[in-house]
């Protein structure tokens, strides 16, 4: 009895249920499923908008970062190769600029051999004895 009303029902209103399953399906799609894109830095990864302006957030940090390392570097160029010029010309040397110099050539190589430092270490588990030459 409930099948055949139904069934005359389905039989009538075809268009009505058609439609109204599309519509379904399609407010699922648009309201359930987040547009997403490859990762800017790892691209086997899915992202949406919000993780992927954290992202290029984190990446200007970084090149802001890597800016001001260039323009450190570029300085330090810059007043050791005025402090030459300073001494080429026979003038006296500033005694503070020269001190000022060696620190910083100090701090580049004390940096140099952190790096170093961690890149070993990252190499070697801290639970394993490190191999010395006793033996």
């Amino acid at each position: 009895m409930i099948g055949t009303e139904l069934k005359k029902m389905l039989k009538d209103k075809w268009p009505f249920v058609i439609s109204a399953i599309c519509c379904a399906g399609f407010a699922l799609y648009a309201f359930g499923c987040q547009p997403k894109t490859k990762s800017l830095i790892q691209p086997d990864r899915k992202v949406n908008r919000s993780e992927l302006n954290i992202e290029i957030d984190m990446l200007l940090a970084q090149y802001e970062n890597r800016v001001a390392d260039i323009e450190r570097q570029e300085q330090l160029k810059n007043f050791i190769f005025e402090q030459t010029l300073v001494v080429a010309q026979g003038t006296t040397p500033n005694p503070v600029g020269i001190i000022t110099a060696l620190f910083a050539i100090l701090g580049a190589g004390a940096t140099a051999d952190d790096v170093r430092l961690r890149r070993q270490r990252a190499r070697t588990p801290y639970y394993q004895p490190l191999k010395t030459d006793e033996a």
